[in-house]
């Protein structure tokens, strides 16, 4: 077996080590949370094996792999006692895909016989998305809530921006610590927004978050290539660097917990709130996509989690009854 893993890299090399491997795949993900959440599957599966070396896995017996997946997926797989029904497709589902793309690597890279992942189905799920969004009501009181203090410091204008961004603009906060005063026109009044998948997104900007980032550009020096970037840095002092993406997790977290209390927001709430909204408004799936940059109209259901019977056909055709 070891000559058939010797076609790309030198895998029988004793000192090629199994975490090194793995974490050239993560670094090859455009997403911080991604890479997170891959390298926690894949290093979780390989510390079950006990394997340190690369060459240590590559010894093992294909068959044993195929095993040690099905009994890795099953460890992790939460069943009703009563009905056997799985409890928790979605994180089965996430580490199937995570194995998947990493035998994927092995293969292409260290020249891996075959994927053992393809001897897996995944599991069926409501394909939903479960991130807690705002109404219509909601979002306008948490907004009012973060612009009753942004004149207070350039900490709270930058996060109010930092909001409005999200909601208006429909993006992800990886997206939002990324964005250079060089992405911005303000004359034509657009954003050039670096996304997830290492694409870029063309995006108009309203008049009203036009005037709002000039009053935040002439109040507050740019020296900062980066729009949102900390004011302080007690340990290291350097502020010329984009702000931390947890940084807009704990913010939002603080903040909506002072106006909706009893909702669990998190940033993509905003995100997933922009969508609901603008199914309410009658925007076409296109009209959305090409503000959130989303490839398909999948997605786009895929966030709509607005109440089914409500947003219902019937209630408009009953009427001819």
């Amino acid at each position: 077996m070891n000559a058939e893993l010797s076609t790309r890299k030198e895998i029988t090399n004793q000192e090629t080590l199994m975490v090194d491997v793995i974490e050239d795949f993560v670094s090859l993900k455009n997403s911080v949370h991604t890479s997170r959440s891959y390298r926690s599957d894949i290093t979780s599966f390989f510390n079950g094996l006990e394997v340190i070396f690369l060459i240590d896995f590559a010894e093992i017996p294909f068959p044993a792999v195929v095993d040690k997946v099905r009994s890795y997926l099953e460890h992790h797989t939460k069943k009703d006692n009563q009905t056997h029904r799985v409890l928790n497709p979605q994180t089965v589902n996430r580490k199937t895909y995570s194995l998947s793309a990493f035998f994927n690597y092995l293969i292409d890279v260290y020249g891996y016989p075959k994927n053992p992942i393809k001897q897996f189905s995944p599991l069926k799920t409501d394909r939903k998305s479960t991130t807690i969004s705002l109404t219509r009501a909601e979002i306008i009181d948490l907004l009012e809530f973060a612009k009753g203090r942004h004149r207070e410091s350039k900490a709270k204008f930058r996060d109010y921006l930092i909001l409005v961004f999200m909601f208006a603009l429909a993006l992800r906060r990886e997206e939002v610590v990324s964005l250079k005063w060089d992405d911005v026109n303000l004359q034509k009044q657009t954003i050039n927004v670096y996304q997830k998948g290492g694409s870029y997104k063309l995006l108009p900007l309203p008049i009203s978050i036009v005037v709002l980032l000039d009053s935040f550009k002439q109040n507050y020096s740019a020296d900062c290539p980066y729009i949102f970037h900390p004011v302080r840095n007690n340990r290291t002092k350097e502020l010329n660097k984009p702000i931390r993406s947890n940084y807009i997790f704990e913010m939002v977290k603080k903040i909506a917990f002072e106006v909706v209390p009893e909702k669990k927001i998190t940033p993509h709430s905003f995100r997933k709130t922009f969508i609901e909204l603008a199914l309410n408004n009658k925007e076409d799936f296109i009209s959305i996509i090409n503000a959130t940059g989303h490839s398909t109209v999948e997605m786009i259901k895929y966030y709509d989690t607005r109440d089914a019977l409500k947003h219902n056909a019937i209630h408009s055709i009953a009427r001819i009854v």
